[in-house]
């Protein structure tokens, strides 16, 4: 099964984008806490680019591609905003490291490696690409 979800940027469409996926999710057959948990890493990739990366800019747009089978849930999230954040660097940080130096942002980054199997950061044609994988 393969689906598309695009809105545009803004963090009001945070909620229609977890809804969205609620819905896509449902039939799959995990527990409901993973269901939760890949839900809410979707969430912050979404909150990162439409916030960090196109400063809420409503003429832009964000795009979820999803693509599941019996073995894996695959989720890319494409956006055309500013790529100039680290996000590999927060790969391989504590959490805790991250919380003691009270560091502003990292934490969502952080989460979203702990929860899904592969994040992947690059850019195809001028568009980013944040791709989102878990084993089922």
């Amino acid at each position: 099964m393969k689906t598309k979800f695009t809105t545009i940027c803004s963090r009001e469409k945070l909620s229609e984008i977890r809804s969205f996926l609620q819905v896509v999710l449902a039939d799959v057959n995990i527990s409901q806490s993973t269901r939760d948990e890949v839900i809410l890493a979707v969430d912050e990739a979404c909150a990162n680019a439409i916030i960090h990366g196109n400063d809420c800019d409503e003429k832009k747009t964000l795009q979820l591609e999803i693509a599941l089978s019996k073995e894996k849930l695959s989720i890319e999230i494409y956006d055309v905003g500013n790529t100039a954040f680290p996000a590999e660097e927060f790969k391989s940080r504590d959490i805790n490291e991250l919380i003691h130096a009270r560091q502003k942002g990292g934490l969502g980054l952080k989460l979203m490696y702990s929860i899904m199997d592969e994040v992947n950061y690059y850019q195809s044609d001028g568009v980013n690409v944040c791709s989102l994988s878990k084993i089922l």
